[in-house]
């Protein structure tokens, strides 16, 4: 594209805008690489430092992990004492679930027939005041 044509395309506060951050980006551009040096400057004094000891052991390598390595006794032993930690905190067997309640067929009839004479009495009482209103209206 042309220069007329991109000037068309964007508004002046949208050129601005891309204007400031390529100048960000170039910016940052220039911290990763100091970063990067920084960093093989450290590595290289941790270097010095661990001869200077005589043992050669060096500080905690990036990423966490360690710059040694356990024996499978020592595992071993680790596994186990954790095992026996985490046992006290272990969830007891579950209880036996509680025996459900059966009802009997003749207290399940006494039921029933209790509800349809309760059920009767209601229809009972609600169909008297109709019979009364439809007398009143004749």
């Amino acid at each position: 594209m042309n220069l007329k044509a991109l000037l068309k395309r964007y508004t002046v506060n949208q050129l601005k805008e891309a204007i400031r951050l390529k100048a960000q980006a170039g910016r940052v551009e220039v911290l990763e690489a100091k970063k990067t040096t920084l960093l093989k400057q450290v590595q290289k004094i941790d270097r010095q430092l661990s001869k200077l000891n005589g043992n050669g052991a060096t500080t905690a390598k990036p990423g966490g992990k360690r710059g040694y390595k356990l024996s499978a006794s020592t595992r071993a032993k680790m596994r186990a004492s954790a095992l026996k930690r985490h046992a006290k905190n272990k969830p007891k067997a579950p209880k036996t679930a509680r025996k459900t309640r059966k009802l009997s067929a003749a207290g399940r009839a006494a039921i029933s027939t209790a509800a349809k004479a309760r059920w009767a009495k209601v229809r009972g009482a609600q169909a008297e005041p109709k019979a009364e209103a439809t007398t009143v209206a004749k």
